[in-house]
């Protein structure tokens, strides 16, 4: 089969790999479609140590069972899935409080994790347990099927800030998270949702995925809050981004007692502004994977609540994969989230 293959940092090839034969209580995925994360191209351009070559990449997806391992019943062949792509071990201290996101085992499809390297979608075909597939209807495309890996993490970032209806979130950071996010603030009902970014495009998607307010980040995004909130500051921050300029304004701009969701990773190390957060009694949290919200997601699209496919600007053949991961981790293209599929 052909895959795209990561050699090393920005060294990404579509080349001839052994297709994968399923094992016991295995399926073969034919991908239909994958898409390009962000956390791929911190792999792509060396400042991820989740994906270490050779590696197949690509968590993100949706596609047919191909064929059956020994002991499947579950499924059948032509089957349309998504898959869970989260294999944690049920046993170590996290998975015993339920927190199977960081299973301190656990493999991710398409990464490098504790538990080992997993090839991943960008590929003709994958082999994945049966147990973690999610059957899908097909009354949406694959590529919306694909985003709801994604959209698992807005999910998860929103139950974890706590009931969201009635108030005031700022979301810094417009890429395909962010923008996942707001769809998902909006839906729980969000009073004001101001969002930041330093393109305008960005910014113009926000509002189509329902902010109520944005700003380019060259301008003064805490005045701009404090307008908005009476002075008070908003009530929850999400930070989709994740470098020291946003985790500081994170702090600046929540009220007082109020709290800022960690979602976006950009950065590893950051300097943080510690006692000026710290006086103001603020409440941190982090966001990690997910843990049921991904049939949630799926649940979520499939019913149309949620219309994922405009945050879609470019699909491509998989072919093409070098070229887009080069225009993506190069910083110039305008596209928001790019589709893989196979021809």
């Amino acid at each position: 089969m052909k895959a795209l293959v990561f050699h090393g940092v920005e060294d990404i090839r579509f080349e001839e790999v052994e297709t994968p034969v399923p094992g016991e209580g295995e399926v073969l995925v034919k991908v239909k479609a994958v898409s390009i994360c962000g956390s791929d191209l911190a792999g792509f351009r060396g400042g991820n140590t989740m994906r270490v070559p050779p590696l197949i990449m690509g968590h993100e997806f949706s596609g047919e069972v191909a064929a059956l391992g020994p002991g499947v019943t579950s499924a059948k062949v032509g089957d349309k899935v998504s898959v869970i792509t989260n294999m944690f071990c049920g046993e170590c201290p996290a998975c015993e409080l339920g927190l199977t996101n960081i299973c301190e085992n656990r493999r991710i499809i398409g990464t490098t994790m504790p538990g080992g390297s997993y090839d991943g979608a960008m590929a003709e075909f994958l082999v994945a347990p049966a147990s973690k597939l999610i059957p899908l209807s097909g009354k949406r495309t694959f590529a919306e099927y694909a985003l709801a890996e994604p959209l698992s993490t807005g999910l998860r970032a929103i139950r974890l800030a706590g009931d969201v209806a009635g108030k005031s979130v700022a979301v810094l950071g417009c890429g395909p998270i962010g923008l996942l996010t707001i769809m998902c603030l909006k839906h729980f009902g969000a009073r004001i949702i101001a969002a930041m970014d330093i393109q305008d495009k960005r910014l113009d998607m926000a509002m189509q995925c329902g902010a109520t307010e944005v700003l380019n980040a060259n301008q003064d995004f805490f005045a701009f809050t404090r307008e908005l909130t009476d002075g008070a500051g908003v009530d929850i921050v999400f930070d989709a981004v994740g470098n020291s300029s946003t985790i500081n304004l994170g702090a600046d701009i929540v009220r007082l007692g109020g709290k800022v969701i960690w979602v976006g990773l950009a950065q590893p190390h950051i300097e943080f502004e510690y006692k000026h957060a710290a006086v103001k009694e603020l409440t941190f949290q982090s966001v990690y994977l997910y843990i049921t919200e991904m049939e949630e997601g799926v649940e979520l699209i499939e019913s149309g609540a949620f219309d994922v496919s405009q945050i879609i600007t470019s699909t491509l053949p998989m072919c093409e994969g070098p070229r887009a991961f080069k225009e993506l981790a190069s910083g110039k293209t305008e596209d928001i989230k790019v589709i893989l599929v196979n021809e």
